[in-house]
């Protein structure tokens, strides 16, 4: 969450997401940052099946929206 709060309105890769998670190089899957996704949607969005604040840009990765009522 703190990389797409520090990048309001900015779409973050899977590969960014992974870069900003795991900063030592760490071998970790893209599907792990899906995961994530999901779990923070589960918290913040006030239907997590059709997110708002944190949208999915098909074939690029995620942007959060912080203006977008949840």
């Amino acid at each position: 969450m703190r990389a797409f709060a520090e990048r309001p309105g900015r779409t973050l890769s899977r590969e960014m997401l992974l870069s900003l998670a795991h900063p030592r190089g760490d071998e970790h899957f893209d599907r792990s940052i899906d995961v994530r996704i999901t779990r923070i949607r589960r918290k913040i969005e006030a239907v997590p099946s059709r997110p708002r604040v944190l949208r999915t840009v098909r074939g690029i990765g995620y942007v959060f929206d912080p203006n977008a009522e949840a």
